[in-house]
């Protein structure tokens, strides 16, 4: 049971670490953004194209992956 647990918090952390301008995440509040510039604690993202914001590298539930369409 700890295993999956600890393969997981893994996975997330890397994704953390691995962002780069121009990726799409969630935070955990549901706001959908765009990485505009990843700092050593907080990422800076793009709401839209007026307001940019800084958010705790804590609180990126996860990375949207680009569909075939997009």
């Amino acid at each position: 049971m700890i295993r999956p647990q600890q393969k997981q918090a893994k996975a997330h952390k890397d994704m953390i670490a691995d962002l780069k301008k121009g990726d799409k995440v969630i935070t955990n509040g549901g706001i959908i953004c765009e990485v505009v510039k990843p700092e050593e604690d907080f990422i800076k993202v793009k709401l839209n194209d007026d307001v940019t914001v800084k958010v705790s590298r804590d609180y990126i539930a996860k990375k949207i992956e680009k569909s075939a369409d997009e």
